[in-house]
């Protein structure tokens, strides 16, 4: 008859995403990529509970130490890093503008080079004084590779926040595609810091040879791919072609890309953003939005199983309070190294740091999600000999930092840009008008931008209390002293300096 075991894996599997997306939908109303995993958490730490009360009486026998044995044995990091990611980066690059792109492409290079190696680096050497000081030291180099595992913003999580939140274009455009292109940086990073952990040499010209190797290759696929699946897409074709056409694109550029050992997801993403910006030329409208429709089903599915598989880690994991305190620590030193990281990646290009929108890197940084990218590369590796004293750390803090981020920053986000996006519906009461109140702080000035349209549909952003800007005692005197030339020379100050700020080239 056969082994049934993949099989089980997988009912056992859909039944909790299913369980889990409902309960999320229905009573906890948060966003996909947050309430799943944390849903998923919840019926884990049940489960086990049960166990340990009800599970060896006479009636019910649970062997918690089988399902623990089969969840190990879930290759998380084949599954996504080899598997599926293709067809997350792909859905996100087919819709992604590459006009959009040349517009903001310095500040996403940014965030998604110089800014993720700070960010590393930083979170890496700041865990390294704090294991120091409980008592508990962890080699450095073992806490970088955490911090390059946890460097990458995850593409899954970015959608799902955004898709809860009325963003201005200009920061949804530059936060997908932080997520889209600092993988490959992030991956990189990682596999060079592992290769020194397990005894390998490691100089800054190979590693960076290496990177430009992996992007060089991976773009070439990547433009190769997408010209031939728009000639496939070119003609009269069955809607299940048309679908399986872009589907050979994420899986095809993927897996060539890591035979010749370059970056899958540059070459998925480069593949994606030459399909879905000449796609229009050569298909009806009807038809991409049917193909669209199916890989946003696509991507609902996946995020439900990925998500519930993250949860399902939690077998693995030997939590204990230390454990817990570590992993809430190491989110926070997280969340400061990002916007640490952010800020002074911008310090040498003043000119892009001049033309930025009031607010945008506080934003970018708190917007920051972690998801199963970062949990794939500590579970491919957490059992390598020379981790292995070191798993429970490596797993439990990424687990922790995942789901906090996806409750903290995710969660939060929108009480952050109403602190410099003027929303009159803000909450004012109880612990959210609380936050919001906080929120504001951040913002020093208090000036808001708010967000219109034009009668062409085009977003606007101008300033909605430009009198902030004015020095009002400044103003008061030249008034008072009728001073007309000054008060002029004030007034084209305030003109000057509202333009610069309503500029719609700044990012």
């Amino acid at each position: 008859m056969g082994s049934f075991y993949f099989l089980q894996i997988f009912t056992v599997v859909f039944l909790l995403s299913i369980a889990t997306a409902l309960f999320n939908k229905r009573i906890l109303k948060l966003p996909a990529a947050i309430g799943v995993p944390i849903v998923s958490a919840i019926f884990v730490f049940l489960l086990q509970w049960a166990v340990s009360l009800f599970g060896n009486n006479a009636y019910v026998k649970i062997n918690i130490v089988e399902i623990e044995s089969a969840v190990r044995s879930i290759d998380f990091y084949d599954f996504l890093i080899n598997g599926v990611i293709c067809f997350i980066l792909t859905s996100s690059a087919l819709k992604f503008r590459l006009s959009d792109l040349r517009t903001y492409f310095k500040p996403i290079a940014i965030l998604a080079s110089i800014a993720l190696v700070l960010c590393a680096m930083f979170f890496g050497f700041t865990l390294y004084g704090f294991q120091i000081l409980v008592g508990d030291p962890v080699s450095w180099l073992v806490l970088l590779l955490l911090g390059a595992a946890l460097g990458a913003t995850d593409p899954i999580g970015i959608k799902g926040v955004l898709s809860s939140v009325k963003a201005p274009h200009h920061l949804m455009v530059k936060l997908e595609g932080e997520s889209l292109f600092n993988d490959a940086v992030c991956i990189a990073l990682f596999m060079s810091i592992l290769a020194i952990v397990k005894g390998g040499e490691f100089t800054v010209e190979a590693f960076f040879a290496d990177l430009a190797y992996e992007v060089f290759v991976a773009v070439i696929i990547g433009v190769v791919f997408g010209l031939f699946v728009l000639r496939l897409l070119d003609g009269k074709h069955e809607m299940e072609s048309l679908i399986l056409s872009t589907a050979f694109l994420a899986t095809g550029s993927y897996l060539v890309a890591l035979y010749a050992h370059a970056s899958g997801p540059i070459a998925c993403v480069v593949g994606g953003l030459i399909v879905g910006n000449r796609w229009q030329d050569i298909l009806k409208e009807q038809e991409i939005n049917e193909i669209n429709h199916f890989w946003h089903t696509v991507e609902g599915i996946i995020n439900s199983f990925l998500f519930t598989l993250i949860g399902m880690e939690l077998f693995i994991i030997d939590f204990n309070s230390d454990l817990l305190l570590g992993g809430v620590v190491a989110f926070i030193i997280l969340h400061l190294s990002r916007f640490a990281g952010n800020f002074l990646a911008f310090v040498p290009f003043r000119s892009v740091r001049r033309k930025s929108y009031h607010g945008s890197l506080a934003i970018l940084s708190w917007g920051g999600v972690r998801g199963g990218i970062s949990l794939a590369l500590v579970l491919a590796v957490a059992n390598v000999p020379q981790l292995s004293n070191y798993s429970s750390i490596l797993i439990g803090y990424t687990f922790t930092c995942v789901l906090l981020s996806g409750l903290v920053c995710g969660l939060g986000l929108p009480g952050v840009m109403n602190a410099y996006y003027h929303n009159p519906n803000e909450p004012t009461e109880g612990f959210a008008g609380w936050y919001q109140r906080m929120c504001h702080k951040m913002n020093y000035s208090g000036m808001k931008y708010i967000v219109t349209e034009d009668k062409d549909g085009q977003e606007v952003i101008s300033i909605y209390n430009p009198e902030c800007l004015v020095d009002e005692a400044k103003l008061e005197a030249a008034e008072e002293e009728n001073d007309k030339e000054l008060v002029e020379e004030i007034q084209d100050q305030l003109d000057t300096k509202v333009k610069q700020l309503e500029n719609s080239e700044n990012f």
